[in-house]
């Protein structure tokens, strides 16, 4: 019963707001009708008897553009009774006229029949528009209305896709830093004490003792390619003493084993340690820069600093090589997914930190520029300069 009550309120209400309209075009009908015939009335010591119908035509003419079939032709009604009646001889009768005031009246109804036709023509054409218009407004309202449904379901699932991406790398360094400990607590100290029993049993052996050597050598290689494997995975200074000593540790490595001569300019130790996700976020890439150079700019040098303020940190890595190409470059700042596992990477780590990173490339040399937010206050500036054995720092 709810509904059906509903229904008849909503139809009753619509009926009645037809109605009231109604009466208003009615009431504009019958009003511009009276004023029109009260201005010939008032013309008629200048008009006479000619001219009966010139004042009635503006007052159809607006009845029937705005006001409508029914009440145009009420309106014509009224002023073709009040023009016969009033101003046609013999005045104020009905009957007694003669044949040219009989085509006069025919010619008035048949002209004010031509407007109302032409004027109910034009406002349904204006009311089709309307209608148009209103259904064009609808239309486009729903279609921004599921244009906002689809971008805030995309938004959502990009962030998840951020979420998810993060969590992985979490996990990554997380299981990185298990492995770097398990190969440096575990397999290394076992690694260790073979080494050291095997010294013994060389001294203690007088035959074999080049069979003996060659597996001392082994070991004390694998000794030295697990430290340097749990290093990479995840150096245990990062943890303890923070990304100055990591980065110092690795890049001194890094330029004993590729030749490359490295340049640090790094806030002295005594200063406020970053945040841990920011630290791993810098160092890995550190790591990922100078691997880069090494592999593909053809670099003699290299630079890294690091300069931090109360509220942002910025790493900068730059080389002396040949650079990138172009189409390379804009694949790289764009972030497609051919431009490299090490960079999109990079940019993941410092999108959920809120950070930027930028690349700039010309034929002098390459330069990765990571902007961060943190809370560290400012901190005193060292340069350390670390070049391999053979050549001189620049």
């Amino acid at each position: 019963m709810q509904p059906m009550s509903y229904f008849w309120s909503l139809t009753f209400r619509a009926r009645k707001d037809y109605q009231a309209t109604a009466t208003i075009y009615y009431g504009l009908a019958v009003l511009a009708a009276s004023a029109a015939l009260l201005s010939r009335a008032v013309l008629s010591p200048e008009f006479g008897s000619h001219y009966p119908y010139h004042t009635v035509w503006l007052a159809i003419i607006f009845v029937a553009w705005y006001c409508g079939l029914g009440p145009s032709i009420l309106a014509v009604g009224i002023e073709a009774l009040g023009i016969w009646y009033w101003f046609l001889p013999p005045y104020h009768s009905i009957s007694g006229k003669n044949h040219i005031e009989s085509f006069g009246m025919f010619g008035f109804l048949t002209f004010s029949a031509v407007i109302i036709a032409l004027g109910e023509s034009n406002r349904r054409l204006l009311v089709k528009r309307d209608k148009a218009e209103r259904a064009l407004h609808e239309a486009n309202e729903e279609l921004e209305e599921r244009v906002s449904e689809r971008t805030a379901e995309l938004e959502r699932s990009n962030e998840s896709a951020r979420r998810l991406s993060a969590r992985i790398m979490a996990v990554e360094d997380e299981e990185r830093r298990r492995i770097g400990r398990a190969l440096h607590d575990s397999l290394g100290q076992y690694l260790a004490a073979l080494n050291i029993n095997l010294s013994l049993l060389r001294a203690q052996v007088e035959t074999e003792t080049v069979l003996l050597s060659e597996c001392v050598g082994l070991v004390e290689q694998c000794l030295t390619e697990t430290r340097t494997i749990s290093h990479l995975l995840h150096p245990p200074l990062l943890d303890e003493l923070g990304f100055g000593s990591a980065t110092r540790l690795f890049v001194e490595g890094f330029s004993r084993r590729s030749g490359l001569t490295v340049t640090l300019d790094l806030p002295s130790e005594s200063g406020m340690r970053l945040p841990m996700n920011l630290e791993i976020a810098l160092f890995r890439a550190v790591q990922e820069g100078l691997t880069n150079i090494h592999r593909y700019a053809e670099a003699t040098f290299a630079s890294i600093s690091l300069k931090r303020d109360i509220s942002t940190v910025q790493l900068s890595i730059r080389d002396n090589g040949k650079g990138v190409p172009p189409a390379l470059l804009r694949r790289l700042r764009d972030g497609t997914a051919d431009s490299g596992v090490g960079i999109a990477g990079m940019r993941e780590r410092l999108r959920e930190l809120n950070g930027v990173l930028e690349i700039q490339s010309d034929q002098s040399g390459m330069i990765l520029k990571i902007t961060a937010p943190t809370t560290l206050g400012p901190a005193e500036q060292t340069s350390v300069a670390i070049a391999p054995a053979n050549s001189v720092s620049a």
